[in-house]
């Protein structure tokens, strides 16, 4: 009985590790050149200043913007942020084409601090 009372309060404790969603408990959220920047809450309620380089995990395909990869900004130009999804021109085949990738997918706040997912 005692374990059953454990487990079912374990399951009522709030965390901030949860895969991806990040646009839920950040604010602030802004492209810095490569960098996503946001204030992000933890687990005490505080929002706190973080950072991530997407250069170095977001890569151009043919055009296609995609995570586990890096070297986006070297082909790709005019990205924005919206929300979640970073929007760019990347190119393929000499030409330049409209590309986005949602990052909220996998990118996630951790206790406060940007990380990404597995």
């Amino acid at each position: 009985m005692k374990i059953s009372a454990i487990a079912i309060l374990a399951v009522g404790i709030p965390t901030m590790v949860q895969a991806g969603g990040f646009t839920s408990t950040c604010t602030g959220i802004f492209l810095g050149g490569t960098w996503i920047n946001a204030n992000c809450k933890n687990a005490a309620g505080n929002y706190i200043p973080t950072a991530k380089d997407l250069n170095a995990h977001i890569g151009n395909a043919n055009g296609l913007l995609i995570r586990k990869s890096s070297g986006y900004s070297n082909s790709c130009r005019d990205c924005s942020l919206n929300g979640g999804t970073l929007a760019c021109y990347c190119l393929r085949l000499n030409r330049y084409q409209a590309a986005s990738i949602n990052l909220n997918n996998f990118l996630s706040n951790q206790n406060g601090v940007l990380a990404w997912d597995a």
